[in-house]
């Protein structure tokens, strides 16, 4: 859950997912932030972080 509220952090703080690749084992989350060209890659292990990650950005998309 630490990993979650560390990217809805980032996410408040301007940064954007560009792309997300899974594997069996993991997840990796790259963000970028296009105001300030900074630029973050999370690691998930936790399967329930991802899927909560996915509906947050989903959720974003539709308001």
């Amino acid at each position: 859950m630490a990993k979650f509220n560390q990217l809805k952090d980032l996410y408040e703080d301007g940064y954007r997912c560009i792309y997300y690749d899974s594997t069996e084992n993991s997840h990796t989350i790259y963000l970028k932030n296009f105001d300030t060209e900074g630029s973050e890659v999370i690691e998930l292990e936790d399967e329930n972080d991802f899927s909560e990650f996915k509906d947050y950005i989903g959720g974003l998309r539709m308001s």
